[in-house]
């Protein structure tokens, strides 16, 4: 048996990877309008978020322990809505866009993610990927079965959900990786659904 991952967030999506220029954004405006919009689906409903290119999220943040963004962006300030073990840090264009690539670079993995917001404005509600894709399977199809395609896929199994049959978390890492996998399997046709595991923002401001 698996162990059963409950309660993980209900918002969740596999994102198409679409950049659309939907307006100009204002460096001098915390409520800049924001260019970059990516689809995702929750299930047959298409959803919309917004890359804010100045911010980043950083998880599994020790208290105590010195942010590496902060290490590496002394200017780095924490922005209000993190939760649990995720920061976020505004750390300004193109700044935030350096530290993802050198993030990914030293394969930093489960540490920091783009930041998206779910409006085209800096105030909207923001999410980020720390890691992980939800599976959910053909409801014939049996757990060896799921074993196997998960193993031929690369993506281990991390648990199963109790959101439904054949609900499955399975590992990937953060950011963008966790968006092109969910993106990619989702449109196999494969499954019934993928999506990443989204980290949300606790209040909407």
């Amino acid at each position: 048996m698996f162990l059963k991952i409950i309660g993980l967030l209900p918002v969740l999506g596999a994102l198409a990877f679409c950049p659309l220029a939907h307006a100009q954004k204002s460096k001098n405006d915390a409520a800049a309008a924001l260019a970059a919009s990516y689809v995702w689906h929750d299930g047959e409903r298409e959803q919309t978020v917004w890359l804010n290119p100045a911010l980043v999220a950083e998880f599994s943040a020790v208290p105590g322990v010195e942010s590496t963004v902060k290490r590496a962006h002394p200017a780095a300030a924490p922005e209000p809505g993190s939760r649990g073990f995720a920061r976020i840090w505004r750390v300004g264009a193109p700044a935030a866009e350096q530290l993802l690539r050198e993030a990914s670079a030293a394969n930093a993995a489960g540490k920091v993610s783009p930041v998206f917001s779910d409006g085209a404005v800096d105030s909207a509600r923001k999410r980020a990927l720390p890691g992980n894709i939800i599976v959910k399977f053909m409801p014939d199809w049996t757990e060896a079965r799921i074993v196997a395609w998960s193993s031929a896929q690369g993506l281990p199994i991390a648990g199963k959900l109790e959101i439904g049959p054949n609900s499955y978390v399975l590992k990937t890492g953060p950011g963008l990786v966790a968006l092109e996998t969910a993106n990619r399997i989702h449109h196999s046709g494969e499954v019934v659904s993928a999506q990443p595991n989204w980290w949300v923002e606790a209040t909407t401001r």
